[in-house]
């Protein structure tokens, strides 16, 4: 079963050794993705961000951060990723479910945004298959990434 925890002093070590792909491993900015470290840094400094980690059962494989975008003016899902073993399994389409839910519960927000460059297709395909859509806004980050934003009410309706 898919959970999401608290990064804390027990697990973030093995939150930080998480990465998308065997050749990313150790990189501050992984080819599609900012690492797990950079981004516990990143959480660590701005007050808006909620870290969680991504378990399995009592394994951890996965990393998410959301909060509230100042870029953005709204809420984000800034990272989501599930360790390069445990992909293909659905695993990332149950936490990426879990993580609007507990934003809903959290921040009582009616949209979410998540953002992505545009070649990373597998993650496009994820977010088009939960019920996020293309807004056609681009934002400036390390690469221009594509904005896709969900109304957090509908996608909890559904079945």
């Amino acid at each position: 079963m898919i959970t999401l925890k608290d990064v804390n002093k027990q697990n973030w070590i093995d939150i930080v050794r998480l990465s998308s792909a065997e050749d990313q491993r150790n990189r501050v900015f992984e080819k599609t993705l900012a690492s797990n470290c950079l981004s516990l840094a990143q959480a660590s400094i701005e007050e808006n961000w909620t870290v969680k980690a991504i378990y399995l059962n009592d394994r951890p494989i996965g990393f998410t951060m959301y909060g509230y975008s100042d870029e953005l003016s709204g809420y984000e899902i800034c990272r989501i990723m599930i360790d390069y073993k445990f992909q293909g399994n659905g695993y990332g389409k149950q936490a990426l479910l879990l993580v609007i839910k507990e934003m809903v519960n959290q921040f009582h927000c009616d949209e979410i945004f998540i953002t992505f460059v545009p070649e990373n297709e597998i993650a496009k395909q994820l977010y088009l298959s939960v019920g996020f859509k293309d807004t056609g806004k681009v934002i400036k980050a390390v690469e221009d990434e594509l904005i896709f934003s969900i109304i957090s009410k509908d996608q909890l309706e559904q079945p």
